[in-house]
């Protein structure tokens, strides 16, 4: 029992770490978008694949630890809980109130990383609004259909534009 709630803590505190960083990311994000700066927003969407990529194989390490330490697992990697891992890991109760809080921690990370890329997703929205009436008012295109914000001419399926908004 020794080796195998220190592993655990260990990579859920792993975890919580790069929620964290994830959630920086999006933070800078932010200003890249206001600065209009692309080539940093192409570099933190790699990072952001990257990180999203350890806390998978995260996620897997830890179903594997208690499958090698207990036999058997009732969790499969899309249905990962630490929820259920604190209540049906048999260890002691100070140990289970240890990974209750990193657990609470990490929720509370996702919860901010949804609420910032909601905010995020709307700067982009803005911006692109702004970039359009600039595009109006440089050329009288008054009588041609404007896109929307799916990136469609009104009444066409296709997108054919110049920048189309996603986050």
């Amino acid at each position: 029992m020794e080796n195998f709630t220190p592993g655990i803590e260990d990579m859920l505190d792993e975890k919580l770490s790069l929620y964290r960083k994830l959630n920086v990311l999006l933070k800078e994000e932010r200003e890249f978008i206001v600065n209009i700066d692309v080539p940093s927003l192409w570099k933190s969407s790699e990072k952001k694949k990257e990180i999203t990529k350890k806390i998978q194989k995260l996620r897997e390490k830890i179903l594997y630890h208690i499958e090698d330490r207990f036999g058997t697992n009732d969790m499969d990697i899309r249905s990962f809980s630490i929820s259920y891992l604190i209540r049906t890991i048999p260890v002691p109760k100070e140990l289970k109130i240890k990974f209750a809080k990193i657990k609470l921690a990490i929720a509370n990370e996702k919860d901010e990383l949804a609420q910032v890329a909601i905010d995020n997703k709307k700067y982009v929205t803005q911006y692109l609004m702004v970039i359009d009436d600039i595009m109006s008012v440089a050329v009288d295109n008054s009588k041609q259909a404007q896109y929307d914000l799916s990136g469609t001419l009104p009444g066409t399926k296709s997108t054919n534009c110049l920048i189309h908004a996603k986050v």
